[in-house]
């Protein structure tokens, strides 16, 4: 399972739900240098771990968001083209997910994240495909 490094996915959390990068830094007692490349090598990790997993099974990246930490993609599932929806979330790594099929989880993810106002299923697809 692909997970960023504990500090630095704090750095990209922080940042992701709309922090500054100054404030990031204050906030952890660590120069806005050390945030700058924290975050540089996060975006990095999530575009290749993204990139990869779509590598994998074959699909077509539609949009990559490494800010927010999604990813939508189409691929096959039996004979059937779908739309793919993948998330980094803090803690568990990537996690993928055909259309529609949005655990609750994914849905307070979503808000947290500032990807979405209100836990709803239609409003992330729309959010998503931005």
């Amino acid at each position: 399972m692909f997970k960023l490094p504990e500090g630095m996915e704090r750095v990209w959390l922080m940042k992701a739900k709309g922090m500054r990068e100054v404030e990031v830094a204050q906030t952890l007692g660590i120069s806005r240098q050390a945030v700058n490349k924290a975050l540089k090598e996060a975006r990095a990790k999530l575009f290749e771990a993204f990139f990869g997993l779509a590598e994998v099974f074959s699909w077509e990246v539609a949009r990559v968001n490494v800010e927010k930490g999604f990813m939508v993609a189409r691929g096959k599932c039996g004979n059937e083209n779908v739309r793919i929806y993948a998330f980094y979330i803090p803690g568990r790594g990537v996690r993928a997910f055909f259309e529609g099929e949005f655990p609750e989880y994914i849905l307070k993810h979503a808000v947290e994240m500032g990807i979405i106002e209100k836990p709803d299923k239609k409003e992330l697809v729309k959010a998503l495909e931005g």
